[in-house]
């Protein structure tokens, strides 16, 4: 295995706003799914803001490797957003609310890239991106029940019906107090990424430095304006 992490397109999430309806039940799937997710999103309404550590794998299938990272990761509504890595340590992404700098020295320790907030803000909303509207986004399917971090956990997967930057993900839900403990996406690139959320803080007293970026002395910007690369991730 490889330690490091690199990007995904879209998917970081989790996610808050109004659950107008409930995910809509495939053939075959049991109520279960859909009770874990109204008891997720009801969880979420009011969440101005989230903690948690991570734990992340991507499975790169064309490679045939898999690349392991890790770190914290913080956002406060309505755009800040804060993923820092332990390993590889010193690897960041940051949302200042109008940027977001993406800086990765354990690759390249003078480049830097920068791009606007409005470019993607959905795929980077913890809150919005599989909560939201589930019953007009997504249907789901029950996966089961299995344990994270010795939780038990609904399994529910999600399938898009549209619009969405990715094939399906799968969602870990605590029985007990309905946070979301595991994310596994399946990228339209075919790579696997399960992220693995622990000591979840939903209101957490966050350093408001946590949002900031200084620019080493001596990096390059890459991006800015409407320029920004926009296939960089908001999970790495």
């Amino acid at each position: 295995m490889i330690r490091g992490r690199r990007s995904w397109p879209a998917a970081s999430a989790a996610a808050c706003a109004a659950l107008g309806v409930v995910a809509s039940v495939s053939v075959g799937t049991a109520q279960e799914s859909v009770q874990a997710m109204e008891a997720a999103a009801e969880l979420y309404r009011d969440v101005a803001a989230m903690c948690a550590d991570f734990e992340q794998a991507i499975e790169v299938r064309l490679a045939r490797r898999t690349i392991q990272s890790a770190g914290r990761v913080c956002q406060q509504r309505p755009n800040l957003f804060s993923m820092r890595f332990s390993d590889p340590d010193g690897d960041m992404v940051i949302s200042d609310g109008e940027f977001f700098w993406v800086y990765y020295p354990s690759l390249d320790d003078v480049q830097v890239n920068r791009y606007p907030v409005s470019d993607a803000p959905a795929s980077r909303d913890f809150f919005r991106e599989l909560l939201e509207d589930p019953g007009v986004k997504y249907d789901a399917e029950e996966g089961g029940v299995e344990a994270v971090g010795g939780r038990e956990c609904r399994v529910v997967t999600l399938t898009p019906r549209a619009g969405a930057a990715y094939d399906r993900a799968r969602l870990w839900v605590d029985t007990g107090s309905h946070v979301i403990r595991r994310l596994e996406i399946h990228e339209q690139s075919g790579n696997v990424r399960t992220v693995t959320l622990r000591g979840l803080d939903l209101s957490p007293s966050i350093d408001p430095g946590t949002f900031v970026f200084e620019v080493p002395e001596g990096a390059r910007i890459r991006g800015g304006g409407g320029s920004g690369d926009r296939g960089l991730p908001a999970l790495q």
